[in-house]
């Protein structure tokens, strides 16, 4: 049987926007991001769009200014030390 790549970014970007509906208005979301030339790629780029804004979402009240997400599989995990790194 062939391997099969599941691509999912796309997913990831649309839950990403969703939980952060509430507060939409004040990011800037990037896809895939290219850092550079390729293959250097992030999957999703999340900018605050004013800095100091309140965000009343629990993931967004911990965004800085600039908030790069590298997600490769339902089996990663979105939590303070995946932050931090």
């Amino acid at each position: 049987m062939k391997n099969t790549v599941i691509q999912w970014h796309p997913g990831f970007v649309a839950a990403m926007n969703l939980e952060l509906a509430d507060n939409r208005e004040l990011f800037i979301f990037e896809k895939e991001y290219n850092l550079n030339t390729k293959p250097l790629e992030i999957d999703l780029l999340i900018i605050k769009k004013e800095e100091f804004v309140s965000v009343s979402n629990e993931i967004g009240r911990i965004f800085r200014k600039y908030n790069i997400f590298e997600y490769k599989s339902p089996k990663d995990h979105l939590d303070i030390d995946v932050f931090l790194k």
